[in-house]
C-alpha cells in the first residue's frame, strides 16, 4: 500500500515530504532506529554495521549542505545487514551506485565532499524532522510520495 492510501486510512498522521529517492527499493516500512549528528557519519555506520531486519534508519543530519552522510559503501553496509531503508535530513553522494542498490535511500539532495570522521552523534534520540517528532521504536512508511511517522505499527495490507 502506497502512502497516499496509507494516508487516507490515518489522516492524523504527519508526514515528512521533499525527499529524493536514490535506492533500488521504491516502497518500504519498518521500525524506526534515529541517529543525530551533524557533518559526521561515524554514528550512521555504527548503527547501520548492526542488525536491520524490518529497520529503518532515520539520520537528523540538520540539513546541512556541507558534506554527504552517506555513498555507496555505507549504503552497501546497510544493504549487508538487511536494513529496509535509511532516510538522511541531509545529504548524500555515489548515486550512480545508490540506484543499484536493493535499499530505499531517501535524501534531500546530493554532495560530492565525503563526510567528518570523529566519532560525533548520538544514536536512539529524540528528533525532528520538518517539525515531525520521530522516535526509535516509531515506525515509517515511505516512498516517493513522502514519509509517513507513526508511534506504533500500522495495520495495512502491503
Amino acid at each position: 500500500m502506497n502512502t497516499p492510501d496509507i494516508s487516507d486510512l490515518y489522516y492524523s498522521l504527519p508526514v515528512i515530504v521533499d525527499f529524493n529517492a536514490y535506492g533500488k527499493k521504491d516502497l518500504v516500512f519498518g521500525k524506526i532506529e534515529t541517529v543525530n549528528c551533524l557533518n559526521d557519519n561515524s554514528k550512521i555506520r555504527e548503527v547501520l554495521s548492526t542488525d536491520g531486519s524490518n529497520r529503518i534508519l532515520i539520520v537528523d543530519g540538520h540539513a546541512s549542505k556541507e558534506v554527504a552522510l552517506m555513498g555507496d559503501k555505507v549504503a552497501g553496509i546497510a544493504k549487508e545487514n538487511k536494513w529496509q531503508a535509511v532516510v538522511i535530513n541531509g545529504y548524500i553522494r555515489d548515486i550512480e551506485h545508490l540506484h543499484n542498490i536493493d535499499l530505499g535511500i531517501y535524501a534531500l539532495g546530493t554532495s560530492p565532499k565525503k563526510s567528518n570522521k570523529e566519532n560525533k552523534g548520538e544514536i536512539s534520540v529524540d528528533i525532528q524532522v520538518q517539525g515531525v517528532d520521530i522516535k526509535a521504536g516509531y515506525w515509517a512508511y515511505i516512498d516517493q510520495n513522502g514519509i509517513i511517522i507513526s508511534p506504533e505499527e500500522l495495520k495495512i495490507n502491503s
